[in-house]
């Protein structure tokens, strides 16, 4: 078995040295393995430092994009290059302990596919991580999770374990950080086996933080509304037809009381609001629907790349 870390990297000078080291000391107890560290168009000294690393062990591939994609391209970028059997993604941070690393391979048994290393299991910590980060972290798992239907505690962390089919069978698309839920959604609608165990998250110990909280929580939310589009569509809908309904129900009321103008503004509200309301949840549903189509067509990609594999 020959076991693959990634490691995507953006501005990390002051880790890529020690990160590098202690996944190789951990990865020293395997025969064979391989680190990837991806610089995803740092403009500090990550490219320089992990370079030199790499010279000084042949175990060490480094790769770079000539302008910052994000995580999710850095990634792409790592699974096209990776060898292993196994494959790791971690941090450039440390933030997950390397230490870490053989528990989820273990973990990887012959009916397990993917092991997430989860901080918000029972069991899972986490250490020194400012409050708010941490709320919108656990907002971000909890929302992102509904919508994919899952039961798992932690769905957008990148520390992960992954068997090379799983990989090899789907086709990513994101470029952001929304690459770790889409992974797991799509090798979930087809059928590999998902287990989670507990780690410890802690905050970075040198350099900033390259988590834009704005941003990944748009892309988080849109990824959300994409694998779920009645968290969206869904709301919108009700609320207007609520509001519909409440208009209805004072218009009757004045028509009761003897009061009633028909031609009072409030009719016509009443009316659009009603059929805006109906009108969105009826496109709710058909965009559940795609939604539902989609994972079938993840089926029948997973099915034509077996295939090739197998005519090769």
């Amino acid at each position: 078995m020959k076991v693959t870390v990634i490691i995507p990297m953006y501005n990390e000078e002051e880790n890529v040295v020690k990160t590098i080291s202690e996944v190789n000391t951990i990865l020293k107890t395997y025969e064979d393995y391989e680190i990837i560290a991806v610089d995803d168009g740092s403009f500090d000294r990550t490219f320089e430092r992990a370079s030199i690393a790499a010279s000084e062990n042949p175990k060490v591939k480094v790769l770079k994009h000539s302008t910052n994609c994000g995580m999710g391209k850095a990634l792409r970028t790592g699974f096209k290059k990776a060898e292993g059997d196994v494959i790791i993604t971690i941090d450039a941070d440390l933030s997950y302990d390397t230490s870490y690393i053989p528990k989820l391979i273990g973990a990887l048994d012959g009916e397990t596919d993917i092991v997430i290393g989860s901080q918000y299991m029972d069991g899972g910590k986490t250490e020194d991580i400012p409050k708010i980060r941490l709320f919108i972290s656990k907002m971000a798992n909890k929302i992102v999770g509904y919508a994919m239907g899952s039961n798992f505690s932690t769905v957008t962390g990148v520390f992960r374990a992954y068997k090379r089919e799983v990989l090899d069978s789907i086709e990513l698309d994101s470029n952001g950080t929304e690459i770790n839920p889409e992974i797991l959604s799509k090798a979930n609608a087809i059928g590999f086996n998902i287990n989670e165990v507990p780690v410890t998250l802690g905050n970075r110990k040198l350099g900033e933080s390259k988590v834009k909280i704005k941003s990944t929580t748009i892309s988080h939310l849109l990824f959300s509304f994409h694998e779920k589009p009645m968290m969206l569509f869904g709301a919108i809908g009700f609320i207007l037809l609520f509001i519909g309904l409440i208009s209805a129900l004072y218009l009757f009321y004045q028509f009761i009381m003897g009061n009633l103008d028909p031609t009072r503004p409030l009719m016509l509200f009443m009316v659009l609001m009603i059929l805006s309301g109906i009108q969105i949840l009826i496109f709710g549903f058909v965009a559940t629907q795609i939604s539902l189509l989609k994972r079938e067509v993840y089926i029948v990609q997973k099915e034509n790349k077996f295939l090739r594999k197998k005519l090769k």
